[in-house]
């Protein structure tokens, strides 16, 4: 639990993980963490995208947040799940962008990631965070250190096909967006078939986002996804740390 200020009042951060299964349905591929608020005088959850707006827009409560996310994960030698399968955690662009946050986020967090432990590591960043050179050569030395670097939420917005030619994603996460129409829209299935190809070419592992029903869970295998992740198959469920 990460106990914090939200607009004056006491809330709570809780962490919740969704798992992410293989393309064969066979097995479990990892979990990603999900954070969670909610006000401490009556347990109310806090929404979602407000939560999501307020820490964006206050970058230590962000640093602290992410930081504690990987102590309680990953570092801790107690938490033996991430010893079993991959833990995928979201990195703001600003601490990847602004210098200050990310000396702050590599001494206190990454640099204390062992190398033993970073293979159960994915760094989610937001495709729509990686618009800078600057960006783009981190995510490069972040990679170079060890560390599995996954683009978050690609086909939202206006997507910049650039960034795939600079950098050698280890995964690509569709956006959830993309899956809402298919297979009953022609034009949307076709365009995820483009998408996986394209992403596929760049030897990166695609990841499905948003599935909920049997006939995009059909179509996402069959256009050549590796990994599924949605509720049709799991959840969010709360963790204690």
């Amino acid at each position: 639990m990460f106990k914090f200020l939200y607009h004056g009042h006491e809330a709570h951060l809780h962490w919740y993980t969704q798992q992410l299964i293989t393309a064969s349905l066979t097995s479990t591929y990892g979990q990603e963490l999900l954070t969670r608020g909610f006000y401490a005088e009556n347990g109310q959850p806090i929404h979602t995208g407000e939560l999501i707006n307020y820490l964006t827009a206050n970058s230590n409560l962000l640093l602290d947040m992410t930081i504690q996310q990987l102590d309680d994960l990953i570092i801790q030698p107690a938490l033996s799940r991430a010893e079993s399968k991959q833990v995928w955690i979201n990195i703001s662009g600003k601490l990847i962008a602004d210098n200050s946050l990310f000396d702050q986020f590599w001494q206190r967090g990454l640099s204390q990631v062992s190398p033993k432990k970073k293979p159960y590591l994915v760094l989610e960043i937001c495709e729509d965070s990686i618009d800078d050179k600057a960006i783009v050569e981190r995510i490069n030395q972040l990679q170079n250190q060890g560390f599995k670097v996954a683009m978050d939420d690609f086909g939202s917005g206006h997507s910049n096909l650039i960034r795939l030619s600079q950098i050698n994603f280890d995964y690509i996460k569709l956006d959830l967006e993309l899956v809402k129409r298919i297979p009953d829209e022609l034009w949307a299935t076709c365009l995820y078939k483009e998408i996986v190809e394209l992403c596929s070419s760049k030897g990166a592992l695609i990841v499905a986002e948003g599935v909920e029903n049997q006939p995009q869970s059909d179509f996402i295998r069959w256009a050549g996804v590796d990994i599924i992740q949605g509720f049709l198959y799991s959840k969010p469920q709360p963790i204690h740390t």
